[in-house]
């Protein structure tokens, strides 16, 4: 399993960045799966460390991208964030954690895995191809 970032989605996660977002602070990751592959397309905004997401915020954003909820994006996530989203609702979603310096920011991607309890997973970022259009 590894993760796509595409352009426009990396340049939505480098202005949720930007903001300089407190420790906790999430957003919703839209996109979709082909085979072992999750592909970003957009970042939204999701919410505050006070309020770690839930099942019920995963039903309202689901009934706006019915069927495209891909994982969360997080600034510095807290044990309590962790444990929010260790649970049967976010079960193979992706989650990308945001930390470092602004001039070094570090992107760290899991899954939210199960094998008897839920654990996060890391894995691989995959780096987009260029195709060759020469004929």
């Amino acid at each position: 399993m590894d993760v796509l970032i595409t352009p426009a989605a990396g340049r939505d996660l480098e202005a949720f960045r930007a903001f300089r977002p407190t420790a906790g602070a999430w957003a919703i990751l839209v996109g979709h799966r082909r085979g072992p592959r999750t592909i970003v397309e957009k970042v939204a905004s999701g919410g505050s460390p006070e309020a770690p997401p839930d099942d019920a915020a995963l039903a309202r954003f689901d009934a706006i991208w019915p069927g495209r909820i891909v994982g969360l994006a997080v600034a510095r996530p807290g044990a309590a964030f962790k444990r929010a989203v260790r649970g049967p609702a976010w079960c193979g979603r992706i989650i990308l954690s945001l930390s470092g310096r602004p001039a070094a920011p570090a992107l760290r991607a899991q899954a939210v895995a199960f094998d008897r309890r839920f654990f996060l997973e890391d894995v691989r970022i995959a780096t987009a191809v260029k195709e060759d259009t020469r004929e």
